[in-house]
């Protein structure tokens, strides 16, 4: 957050205009302080991300106006391509962080932007005085953490478990220019993305292998509990589009990126790669020479060497899970590597194609657990979006091939996850829960296991968990998926936190021709918010959805009174099931 107090002023107008020199600004009962960086209630620092803060900045700067999304943009992501789920998720985290006054003081404007309903004003600078306990404290722990980490550097600069081809690597810096912690944006953990490698075959066809290699990459790396990483829908946008580091630390809010380059040439690999901090900076950088049936070792190498250049401990269990090899058969992996993309983007005839493929992976090992695993995900892709002609036994498929990966290989995440998407589809909720916190321990920055696991906590009726684990999922995977999208959605509506419901139901709705359920939520929350005309609207949409059933829509929900407060949202809308047209069910 160094460079966010050395901003300077940039407000224009009249009386209503703030001092341009002011460092302090009031609005309602908090303080935002420029020069620390730090939104204040009561004395009491809230925690804000640094892209978070400045769209508060902007909209408080901008208060006697409405605030376009362009003009947010332009503002706080100035010359980088970012989405609006950026937005909508500072949006979301500046309400959460001002809790209950959150929705007050933060107003969206359908379709044309935000204001802030507050009057503002220049706070007074408080006495110099002695830092706070609290601040101590952190100060005192910064100063333990930064020895412990120059120590474990040392530790891991010994004993990384592999040695390069060729290497070349530096310990990464801990402060950055000013002299303060470049701490990670995510809490304490520092966040990296590992960019799409570079395929320099020069065959378009070979693409699928270069991008093979970075998911491994970034799942390897994502079991580091130590480190925050992005997801492979995150970094996806950089493919074949180069982004200086400062652009990408920007836009992803990472403070690593790692960057590289494949070549497969006959029986050949060579990777190069390297570490690269948010100032430009070198951290480490490596060539790696492997023949193709090493291909494993080499992923394993470029991990471990990653892991000790950030100082991170590499421990004895992930040591001996890097001498496993997931497959001996590498066409049975090249079989897998091409099916990646159809289960990340799901299309119909796509997910068909996958299963043939991966069957013959099985077939070539039918001792692969990857496979096994991205077989039961394209069953339960069939049901969840509803192109299986028989659920049930689509489902009973998906928990086979599950259960089969998982007598493989029980660290195998993805398995995990189906197991657990199958367990909640029947309503088995604890079953569910405990292969989400299965996958997570295994990998805690996979979004799919984090937003498996706030769906379950949402229809527990734990929503405050449900929507903490879905945000961060959001935060490593911007490009939720329908489901759990409609599931933040859902928890936000659950909340009274109408504005942020309506946000991600219409989100998910322009993301996805699937996510017609969202129109369900976006009614209920419309008429919450006596916005009876766009309720109106909405509602006729989803009268005419045949799979729309106003008695069994959030029947899943364990805590009786969520279950009421979405009910009377499709009273107020016009769907109860009397009005909907639809006849009472039998249950």
């Amino acid at each position: 957050m160094g460079a966010i107090g050395d901003w300077t002023m940039s407000m224009v107008g009249s009386d209503s205009a703030l001092d341009a020199s002011a460092r302090r600004l009031q609005f309602d009962r908090y303080v935002l302080d420029l020069d620390r960086g730090a939104l204040l209630l009561d004395g009491q620092e809230i925690a804000l991300r640094p892209k978070t803060f400045a769209v508060l900045r902007h909209l408080i700067e901008n208060r006697d106006r409405l605030v376009s999304k362009e003009d947010l943009f332009a503002a706080v992501w100035p010359s980088v391509a970012v989405t609006d789920d950026a937005l909508v998720q500072s949006i979301g985290e500046l309400r959460k962080a001002l809790g209950d006054d959150g929705a007050r003081l933060i107003k969206t404007v359908p379709r044309r932007g935000y204001r802030l309903e507050a009057a503002s004003s220049v706070a007074p600078v408080p006495p110099a005085a002695a830092p706070p306990p609290v601040a101590a404290a952190a100060s005192a722990r910064w100063r333990i953490g930064l020895s412990a980490a120059f120590v474990a550097a040392a530790i891991a600069a010994a004993g990384v478990v592999w040695s390069a081809v060729r290497t070349d690597w530096k310990l990464p810096h801990r402060l950055d220019g000013t002299g303060r912690s470049t701490t990670a944006e995510t809490g304490v953990k520092p966040a990296i993305a590992i960019l799409p490698f570079v395929n320099q075959s020069g065959d378009p066809a070979r693409e699928y292998f270069a991008d093979g290699l970075t998911q491994d990459v970034i799942n390897a790396l994502g079991r580091f509990p130590q480190l925050t990483v992005m997801s492979w829908n995150a970094v996806f946008p950089y493919r074949g589009k180069p982004a200086s580091p400062a652009d990408v630390s920007r836009s992803l809010n990472v403070r690593y990126q790692v960057e590289g380059s494949v070549l497969q040439a006959g029986d050949r690999v060579r990777v190069t790669a390297q570490l690269v901090g948010a100032d430009g900076q070198v951290l480490w950088s490596a060539r790696f020479d492997e023949s193709l049936a090493d291909l494993f070792a080499l992923q394993d190498k470029m991990t471990a060497e990653i892991a000790g250049a950030l100082a991170i401990r590499v421990t004895q269990s992930e040591q001996r899970r890097a001498l496993e090899k997931p497959t001996s058969n590498l066409a049975a992996y090249d079989y897998v590597l091409r099916t990646r993309p159809a289960l990340l983007q799901p299309a119909r005839a796509k997910n068909i194609e996958a299963r043939t493929l991966l069957r013959q992976a099985i077939q070539l090992d039918p001792n692969y657990a990857a496979a096994q695993a991205a077989l039961a995900a394209t069953y339960y892709i069939d049901v969840s979006l509803g192109w299986a002609e028989s659920p049930a036994a689509n489902l009973a498929r998906a928990e086979e091939f599950a259960n089969k990966a998982l007598a493989i290989d029980s660290a195998d995440v993805l398995a995990h996850i189906v197991l657990g998407r199958v367990h909640l589809f029947y309503q088995r909720h604890e079953q569910a829960r405990a292969e989400m916190e299965r996958a997570i321990a295994i990998n805690p920055n996979d979004a799919s296991a984090l937003a498996g696991r706030g769906n379950v906590l949402m229809w527990m009726g734990q929503t405050d968990a449900a929507i903490e684990s879905l945000e961060l999922a959001q935060r490593i995977d911007p490009e939720l998926n329908a489901i759990d999208r409609f599931a933040l959605s859902l928890a936000y509506y659950v909340k009274r936190r109408y504005d942020a419901a309506i946000e991600q139901s219409q989100l998910n709705l322009r993301k996805s021709e699937a996510a017609s359920f969202s129109r369900v939520v976006l009614a209920a929350a419309y008429a919450q918010q006596n916005r009876a005309e766009d309720a109106a609207r909405v509602a006729v949409l989803v009268r005419n959805d045949p799979t729309f059933d106003p008695q069994t829509f959030g029947s899943k929900f364990l805590n009786p009174v969520d279950l009421e407060h979405l009910r009377d949202g499709f009273r107020k809308a016009g769907l109860s099931a009397a009005e909907a047209g639809a006849p009472p069910s039998a249950n």
